[in-house]
């Protein structure tokens, strides 16, 4: 299938050009469009409720905590410290 593609910034084009490593214009556009639907092929799907998806929670949540005892160690030195 072929289509006609008008392009307003041929600045932008010959830049993808460089970084795509293209050799022509029309090389280019394909290398864009492959980029492009490999970009959103490989972000999750979201749930419909707009949640986060299940195996995020885990790593949102496996962060070590601040241990209480220094956490009340550094309010009281941030309070002693303004006064």
């Amino acid at each position: 299938m072929s289509i006609t593609v008008e392009i307003s910034n041929i600045a932008m084009l010959k830049r993808a050009r460089v970084l795509l490593g293209a050799k022509s214009d029309d090389e280019t556009l394909e290398l864009a469009l492959e980029k492009v639907v490999e970009g959103h092929e490989a972000l999750p799907r979201s749930t419909s409720n707009n949640d986060m998806p299940e195996e995020y929670w885990e790593d949102l949540f496996s962060e070590p905590k601040i241990r209480a005892s220094i956490v009340k160690e550094t309010v009281r030195e941030e309070r002693e410290d303004r006064y």
